[in-house]
């Protein structure tokens, strides 16, 4: 009796994507062909280089997940301001006078159709960034300056 060959295992089958596997990309770094995205422009935008031009300009920082040299997902992050829109300062009860706050941007989020949770896994790694890395360091220069 002849065997049927097993189907090929997909390619980020069994792996566990967790915020502390995002490391910050670096043009050096090497990273595959293969990227599948279900929106095509963010397919585009890795392999046209505008991921690449906005790291070279400073516009923005890239994050990724990747399982060896094979890319699972990026994000960018940069810095933005949120700006009240009412004519009383939005934190005028505790005495802060701004009507706009530093802010941490998501330009962009993508995930390979085969990495199951890997966006879910950068927004985690995002979000605690911005809250322990990125606003004790803006909240100091506002207070210091």
């Amino acid at each position: 009796m002849r065997r049927k060959p097993m189907p090929p295992k997909p390619k980020f089958a069994d792996i566990d994507f967790t915020p502390d596997s995002v490391q910050q990309w670096t043009p050096d770094l090497p990273i595959g062909q293969g990227f599948r995205c279900s929106r095509g422009e963010f397919v585009s935008f890795w392999k046209k280089g505008r991921v690449r031009r906005d790291v070279a300009s400073s516009l923005c920082t890239c994050w990724i997940i990747r399982n060896d040299n094979e890319l699972a997902g990026y994000l960018t992050l940069s810095a933005d301001k949120l700006s009240a829109t009412d004519r009383e300062p939005l934190l005028g009860d505790e005495d802060v006078p701004y009507q706009s706050f530093p802010a941490v941007k998501i330009g962009l989020l993508a995930g390979d159709d085969r990495a199951k949770g890997v966006g879910k896994a950068l927004m985690l790694w995002a979000l605690e960034y911005a809250a322990t890395e990125i606003s004790p360091q803006t909240g100091r220069a506002l207070h210091d300056g």
